[in-house]
């Protein structure tokens, strides 16, 4: 199985480079890939990351807490067609500065009304309880805590990946994976200076993952599972075998 994981792995980036090149289909042979969708090799090229840095974090006011808001109430959904609606709807961008909670979950609101899907299928984020009657107004109460709370200029001046990942875990609702998967978006702004390879944190895919490649992982944490993974994609001469 680990030597499937890196055919498969291979495969899927020469089938991206191909088609970033502008290759005609089939992009591949192989016939799973070529009939079912995966994620990116990379998780900054999948289409809502790509998104998220060109249309959302580089787009509009540059200022710290605009930045930060745009990221979290873009990531609250992880719904391109959400970000678009309200934009649409508000008239510009979503701003922290021009935010008003009844505006927001209005638009929200109306647009379940009729029956348009507001959160991505990616993943689930679970409701923070706040006390509004919808999870999506609940949603919007956690941003405005975070806000509020000072994140943005503690993110600011957080000395690697894993203090801001602390810092959102503090939050109701995010748990590890949620609190890592906004720790990364952070850190494709200019509002932090990190490492991505620093620090990870395995989400339920790598999990499963991990658990079919290795029997046996020898004590290894999920965590240190991934960074060997990681320091063998960068060093091809290292002797698997042996470790």
């Amino acid at each position: 199985m680990f030597d499937a994981y890196w055919r498969f792995a291979a495969e899927r980036q020469r089938v991206f480079h191909r088609r970033g090149a502008g290759d005609p289909p089939p992009w591949t042979d192989d016939g799973i890939i070529g009939r079912h969708k995966f994620t990116n090799v990379y998780r900054a090229a999948d289409r809502v990351s790509q998104y998220l840095i060109r249309s959302v974090i580089y787009t509009g006011p540059q200022e710290l807490d605009e930045v930060v808001f745009r990221i979290l109430m873009f990531k609250i959904f992880n719904r391109i067609e959400t970000w678009e609606l309200l934009t649409e709807s508000l008239g510009g961008l979503p701003t922290w500065d021009g935010y008003d909670f009844a505006v927001y979950n209005a638009v929200l609101t109306a647009a379940m009304a009729r029956g348009k899907r507001i959160y991505s299928a990616a993943y689930i984020v679970p409701n923070p309880g706040f006390g509004e009657t919808r999870k999506h107004g609940n949603h919007l109460r956690l941003v405005e805590r975070a806000m509020a709370s000072g994140l943005p200029k503690q993110v600011a001046e957080a000395d690697g990946l894993r203090e801001v990942y602390e810092m959102l875990l503090a939050f109701p609702s995010l748990g590890p994976f949620l609190a890592y998967q906004y720790a990364i978006d952070l850190a494709y702004s200019p509002v932090v200076d990190v490492d991505e390879n620093e620090f990870v944190v395995a989400g339920p895919g790598g999990l499963d993952g991990i658990s079919k490649v290795f029997a046996d992982t020898g004590g290894l944490k999920p965590s240190e599972v991934v960074a060997w993974m990681t320091d063998v994609s960068r060093d091809p001469t290292l002797d698997c075998s042996a470790s």
